[in-house]
């Protein structure tokens, strides 16, 4: 029995690892065919059908984080996807209520903007009392994405350096 056990650790750590590369493989792959990542990501091999360069980048990825610390990792990346997508998420469900009042939306937030505030105070008090410094990695991280962003628009005069127009896409004119 006890071996058994053993060859399913390793079993389980290769499956594992199979599925976190062969699915995660398709984000760089999707967000580049959307035009919203490197071009180079959207290619797919020539026989077999699959976005083979991506492939190949999240497995190098997959690999290189597998010799690290699991605490030194799932650390890290949870302060950041604290600060990035938890708050972000917030901010964002806030903007578009701001913004666009009268958009269709098939839930609604029962006593907004109650559980919002509760959950980014929430969310502001678990990024505070982390470690400083997993706090600074997450900013320098949010940081750095700021920048990538903003020179990915730049570059290719996408919002916010996209020249304006005196009606947006698909908007009538009167």
């Amino acid at each position: 029995m006890a071996q058994l056990f053993t060859f399913m650790i390793p079993w389980t750590a290769f499956a594992c690892l199979y599925a976190l590369i062969t699915g995660y493989s398709r984000v760089p792959y999707a967000a580049a065919k959307d035009g919203c990542f490197f071009q180079i990501f959207a290619r797919v091999h020539p026989t077999k059908n699959f976005p083979h360069i991506s492939l190949i980048l999240i497995t190098v990825l997959s690999v290189a984080f597998s010799f690290v610390d699991l605490s030194t990792l799932i650390d890290p990346l949870l302060t950041t996807r604290i600060l990035i997508q938890f708050v972000g998420q917030i901010a964002a469900v806030t903007l578009l209520r701001k913004t666009k009042p009268n958009m269709l939306r098939p839930f609604r937030i029962w006593l907004y903007p109650l559980p919002s505030l509760l959950a980014l105070v929430g969310w502001i008090f678990l990024f505070w009392t982390t470690e400083t410094k997993l706090k600074l990695g997450a900013l320098i991280t949010l940081l750095l994405g700021i920048l990538c962003f903003l020179a990915w628009s730049w570059l290719g005069r996408h919002w916010p350096f996209r020249q304006r127009s005196l009606s947006c896409p698909g908007e009538k004119r009167i």
